[in-house]
C-alpha cells in the first residue's frame, strides 16, 4: 500500500505532531479508519476536517447526567 509520513498528513490536516496521536487513535477506535497508518492516509488525503474531528472527539467524551429532582423543581419557586 506504500508507506506512510506523517509530516504529510500533519500538514495536509493541520494537526499538530502532539494531537495526530490521538486523532489517529480516536479514527480508529470510532472505526472511521482500519489502522493508525489508514487514519494517516485518509488524514492525508483531507477526508476529515479538523474542526469535525475535534467536535466529533469531544462529544465523544461528554457525558449527559440525569436530572435531579432539585434540577427538576428549580424554575417552579417551590421548595417542598
Amino acid at each position: 500500500m506504500g508507506r506512510v509520513f506523517p509530516e504529510r498528513a500533519m500538514d495536509a490536516s493541520g494537526i499538530n505532531r502532539t494531537n495526530l496521536v490521538g486523532v489517529c487513535t480516536y479514527l480508529v477506535r470510532s472505526r472511521q479508519a482500519s489502522s493508525a497508518s489508514d487514519a494517516l492516509r485518509k488524514l492525508e488525503a483531507g477526508e476529515f476536517d479538523k474542526n469535525d474531528l475535534e467536535e466529533q472527539m469531544i462529544r465523544s467524551y461528554q457525558v449527559e447526567l440525569p436530572l435531579t429532582y432539585e434540577d427538576v423543581n428549580e424554575d417552579d419557586g417551590y421548595q417542598d
